[in-house]
């Protein structure tokens, strides 16, 4: 089976490239949530700035809210160009799950007030989902807002913030009726981080990058800042992702790697001959290949079930479950083929790949984002194949 875009998809995938040619030099590309320089930071929020003046942020939204109303298919595409070039294009708690919220629930004032603010990047949100007791459990939260007149009073710890530290607002999931069940309970609110009682501390992960703890004493938030109904939290941030017309372009990232590495295998001689004539390096490449191509396929099945309204195989966390285990696989790959020199950092004149060896390993065990591959595994077991939990 071969899969093939229309020329006017391709003519799209130009457009895109044309744009990274033009605003993306290669020495700006980075990895967002592993690196903490400032000035590649800057740089970030001035390259998304740019895709929001292109109108690319909402480009999948209905026009009235700030999108252009463009189809799904031409949203992979932008994803997997800006994926293969490590584009920095940040703010995706703000275009993804805060977007896919206000247009899943969010009122008519809302939409017309906030989405046109993420379409432009004039915010930038961070995610409060997660805390010190519940892990990735979400439904487990206890982090309680209560109606004081028209505002709500919240109080409570998050934890693995990232990007919180560099944050406007939070997209904050809160226990709004602690009587009613695990997963009814819970209401979306934004957050305004420079709130008084908003707090966070460091928490630094082992790729590289910076999280936080978020403590939240007694926060006085305005009522109109409760995204949609009390308590359909649950049913927003799970329909979310596809709403704000997102989809997976995880297979480019790998493609990138691979591309890199074949480069290295192609140019590197080890005992008087190229990596490539390897048998051994060959075999290790032949998998880092299948890895691309599995994930190209899932991403390309996803698309073709939201394009169809089909409800996701096993509750969509089988690209999820397959991606975060290809991570650690693909690095340690990676490992066995540039050697030892793959340990040593970027700014070693030895360091395998410029240093991207050892940083690629060094994401690929800090890769729980959105929940550890046990916890995707517990999702598709029970939600997709009606196991008990």
């Amino acid at each position: 089976m071969e899969f093939a875009f229309s020329p006017e998809e391709e003519l799209w995938r130009q457009e895109v490239r044309d744009f990274l040619d033009a605003e993306l030099p290669p020495e700006k590309a980075f990895n967002h949530e592993f690196v903490e320089d400032d000035e590649l930071w800057e740089f970030a929020r001035e390259f998304t700035r740019r895709v929001g003046r292109k109108g690319w942020i909402g480009l999948t939204w209905p026009t009235e809210y700030g999108g252009l109303g463009r189809p799904l298919t031409e949203r992979l595409i932008m994803a997997e160009e800006f994926a293969l070039r490590d584009a920095p294009f940040v703010n995706m708690i703000g275009y993804g799950l805060a977007a896919g919220t206000l247009l899943v629930g969010g009122t008519e004032e809302q939409k017309r007030r906030f989405l046109p603010e993420i379409a432009r990047f004039e915010e930038f949100w961070a995610e409060g989902l997660t805390e010190p007791g519940s892990g990735s459990d979400l439904a487990s939260l206890t982090t309680r807002a209560v109606r004081d007149g028209g505002d709500w009073l919240i109080s409570g710890q998050k934890t693995y913030t990232t990007w919180g530290h560099r944050a406007d607002v939070m997209y904050l999931a809160a226990r709004t009726d602690p009587d009613a069940p695990r997963h009814r309970g819970i209401s979306i609110f934004r957050l305004d981080l420079t709130l008084p009682g908003v707090s966070f501390s460091r928490l630094d992960n082992l790729g590289g990058g910076r999280q936080n703890h978020t403590y939240l004493d007694n926060v006085r938030v305005p009522g109109d800042m409760l995204i949609g109904e009390v308590g359909k939290g649950w049913s927003y941030i799970m329909n979310a992702f596809y709403a704000a017309g997102g989809v997976s372009a995880r297979h480019a990232e790998l493609q990138r790697m691979l591309g890199a590495v074949l480069d290295h295998c192609k140019t590197t001689v080890r005992g008087g001959r190229p990596l490539v004539d390897d048998p051994g390096v060959r075999s290790r490449l032949a998998e880092l290949a299948l890895m691309v191509e599995t994930e190209r396929l899932l991403a390309y099945e996803s698309l073709g079930d939201a394009l169809n309204g089909r409800t996701p195989a096993f509750a969509g966390a089988l690209g999820h479950v397959v991606h975060k285990e290809h991570q650690p696989l693909f690095a340690q790959l990676v490992g066995q083929i540039v050697g030892p020199l793959g340990q040593l950092s970027a700014g070693s004149r030895w360091a395998a790949l410029g240093g991207d060896a050892e940083a690629w390993y060094r994401a690929s065990y800090a890769n729980h984002a959105g929940g550890t591959s046990q916890v995707k595994r517990m999702v598709l077991a029970t939600r997709g194949l009606g196991l008990p939990r």
